[in-house]
């Protein structure tokens, strides 16, 4: 019997074992926090300790993708074990499986939802799984025969070796989590990992305007269609005035973006990069315009929550970096109060700052990056104020808002110095702006 380490028992590692173990893998598995975890009764596997964990002849050793590649013990277990990501496992595990992958550094999200809401809307059924939803094997255990739309993270995709996405999405490359990845060079690569294993049978879809994809265009070796707001694609889909054209053979309006229900330039684009995969796929252009005209946004992501006495407010908070929430920034052109800091993952923010000093009416700050963005404010003269907490933020966008303002929670940082992911910060956000609404009727 073969046997596997699972290192790290978060979403990605049960899933890992449940599969392994229904399999008939001799599962072996290790966490620095925890040894036995709820969901995992009635599942056949091993805890190990730190002492032992290298004395076993393990196949591979499948690591939660928030362990990163400077981790004490990846580096022990690295000297003899095979280090990938259940991404990579999924891939080794049903070959077969059709998936279409979405990388970038922002929107994937949104077009994953995209994509597998158009497929399910056009009659298939398809399911988002990898950085998003329940853990990717375990799917693919309970649903063979779905199509598996997979948002990939920059951390799954440096531990892959084999994997190839049949159709591929590459959004966007700008820096993000050099924390974690060492260097942005680094970052880059494992990114760029989604396309490494294809060939001339794949489709590689990819940001026209993008730099560092366009710098990478002798590297591809799928079939490459491009996207672009800007201007026209060779072939691809493209924005022109309010309208959406896709272009191969011949060239088709698919939509006037008036017809959507989301808003902002970054969201066109995650629709175009959604649309041309599912065109790729075999989805006809009438079923994806069709289903365009019912997406809605995702949660936490320029999220409308509410309006109080004229004032907009929106939830970004999975606006984690500066590109994210400068595309959020740039959706409104009514003054923003924006709630802003988090996590410190020693990016460069002056972009954040300067987008927002356009119609920005105050920052709002908190977290472990208050003073970077506090300098950052100073030295381009944009209004702020420092504030302890979510319900301290939201009393002060309210205390400074009048009618036509927007309140945004964008906070271009990650949420874990306060939060543990960016879904609770915006569960918190809304829930202080429900009680402000709940006053204010009084």
């Amino acid at each position: 019997m073969k046997k596997i380490l699972v290192y790290g028992l978060g979403v990605t590692g049960i899933s890992s074992v449940k599969t392994l173990a229904k399999m008939g893998y001799e599962v072996y598995t290790y966490d620095k926090n925890k040894t036995k975890v709820e969901q995992l009764e009635g599942y056949d596997y091993s805890p190990i300790s730190d002492l032992k964990i290298d004395s076993i002849a393990y196949e591979c050793v499948v690591k939660s993708p928030g362990i990163p590649p400077h981790d004490d013990m990846v580096l022990r277990l690295e000297k003899k074990y095979e280090i990938i990501s259940d991404i990579e496992l999924s891939f080794r595990l049903f070959p077969k499986a059709k998936i279409i992958g979405i990388t970038g550094t922002n929107g994937k999200t949104s077009t994953t939802s995209m994509i597998s809401h158009i497929l399910n809307e056009s009659g298939y059924k398809a399911i988002s799984v990898g950085n998003i939803g329940e853990g990717i094997l375990w799917q693919m255990y309970e649903n063979p025969d779905s199509i598996f739309v997979c948002e990939l993270s920059s951390f799954q995709l440096h531990d892959t070796k084999t994997y190839k996405p049949h159709i591929g999405v590459l959004t966007n490359i700008t820096e993000d989590h050099i924390d974690w990845h060492g260097s942005f060079d680094d970052y880059i690569a494992s990114k760029l990992n989604i396309s490494k294993n294809q060939d001339n049978k794949d489709f590689l879809i990819i940001n026209q305007e993008d730099p560092i994809l366009a710098s990478h265009m002798d590297s591809y070796k799928a079939n490459v269609y491009k996207f672009s707001s800007m201007r026209e694609v060779d072939r691809g889909i493209f924005l022109k005035d309010t309208s959406i054209y896709l272009k191969d053979k011949k060239l088709n309006k698919l939509i006037d973006v008036n017809e959507l229900l989301v808003i902002g330039k970054h969201n066109y684009e995650n629709v175009m990069a959604a649309s041309l995969a599912c065109y790729l796929f075999g989805v006809g252009i009438d079923d994806i315009s069709k289903a365009l005209k019912t997406f809605k946004s995702i949660e936490h992501r320029l999220e409308y929550v509410t309006s109080v006495d004229g004032v907009k407010v929106y939830n970004d908070s999975k606006g984690t970096n500066v590109d994210s929430s400068v595309k959020a920034i740039e959706s409104f052109n009514n003054p923003i109060i924006i709630i802003a800091g988090g996590y410190n993952k020693h990016i460069d923010y002056t972009a954040y700052v300067k987008a927002f000093k356009k119609n920005g009416k105050l920052m709002v700050i908190m977290g472990a990056t208050s003073d970077i963005l506090i300098n950052l404010c100073q030295k381009y003269g944009v209004s702020y104020t420092k504030v302890a907490n979510m319900q301290e933020a939201v009393d002060v966008s309210f205390e400074n808002a009048v009618e036509n303002d927007v309140i945004l929670l964008s906070p271009a940082s990650a949420s874990w110095d306060m939060y543990k992911n960016f879904e609770l910060r915006g569960e918190d956000f809304k829930s202080k702006v429900k009680e402000h609404e709940i006053r204010k009727s009084k």
